[in-house]
């Protein structure tokens, strides 16, 4: 997962130098840095998923029309059907939450619109978190993983702070694996020259 995430990723790097004028992956918005991640991690997926609600979730008794969270990427053999839905006679051509890999990608950008971005640290901090902690306590969840894609002014950067989130992230007793880091250098546009990615195993408390 790891290196189809990588490749497509520095695939569209080069894509996108190749372009007249030549663009970065600064240039694209989170929205389609989230594309272009589930077509990377969907390329040996029969389905794919894409914001799809966590099966688990149950609405608090105080906030009984609160919606499920959803999952940025579901990787699946083929169609996930959720609790409340009843296939009928689509039941064989469709397969149960706890069968696929729910995915959630971190984007963290160092740099945003010549600026220092200051959401960079908090993806680190909070979000990853905060997406580490759904993932392992949803009960239907068998198989998930964090993606993350940072965008950062070099390799060495990246690299050193998705170490630090990891030992984080274990100092709080989440139920993460060691990341499997791979990065590739990005045209400098607008302060970053490296896409690091990483996937991290997350299992469930």
């Amino acid at each position: 997962m790891a290196d189809r995430l990588h490749a497509g990723l520095a695939h569209l790097i080069t894509r996108l130098g190749a372009e007249d004028p030549p663009t970065s992956l600064d240039d694209l918005s989170d929205r389609q840095l989230l594309k272009h991640a589930a077509e990377a991690l969907g390329n040996e997926a029969d389905w794919t998923g894409l914001e799809f609600p966590y099966p688990g979730f149950e609405a608090p008794a105080a906030n009984a029309r609160a919606k499920a969270p959803r999952c940025s990427i579901v990787l699946a053999p083929r169609e996930v059907v959720l609790g409340h839905e009843a296939p009928g006679l689509f039941a064989g051509s469709m397969c149960d939450p706890e069968e696929a890999c729910w995915v959630e990608v971190v984007l963290a950008r160092e740099w945003r619109q010549f600026e220092r971005c200051p959401r960079y640290a908090a993806s680190f901090s909070d979000r990853a978190m905060r997406m580490a902690a759904q993932l392992a306590t949803d009960e239907r969840i068998v198989h998930a993983r964090l993606a993350w894609i940072v965008l950062a002014s070099s390799e060495e950067r990246g690299r050193t702070d998705l170490g630090s989130w990891e030992r984080l992230a274990v100092a709080e007793g989440l139920p993460v694996g060691a990341p499997v880091i791979r990065s590739a250098a990005m045209p400098e546009v607008q302060g970053n020259t490296a896409c690091i990615t990483a996937i991290v195993p997350v299992q469930r408390f």
